[in-house]
């Protein structure tokens, strides 16, 4: 819920237009990590209009930190390790 409240504040403040309304993500939701953090992403049709492409959304691992596991990759950069 937190990760896709994150996502929906995001969609507001920048303005994204929408197929329909956005009930968050989904539990095998596509993401990569990079540049210390975590990138959720939405296939084309997913969430928005074809013309807008893919949309991402960037998470800090320092705006997550409470919910990674330590020991995982995001908690390892969380620390600066």
């Amino acid at each position: 819920k937190e990760l896709s409240d994150i996502v929906a504040q995001q969609i507001k403040d920048r303005n994204i237009e929408l197929l329909g309304e956005f009930n968050g993500i989904r539990p095998d939701q596509d993401f990569y990590i990079a540049d210390k953090s975590l990138v959720l992403f939405f296939q084309l049709y997913e969430i928005t209009p074809y013309y807008m492409g893919l949309q991402y959304f960037p998470i800090s691992v320092y705006e997550i930190q409470g919910m990674i596991a330590e020991e995982g990759p995001l908690g390892i950069m969380a620390a600066g390790d």
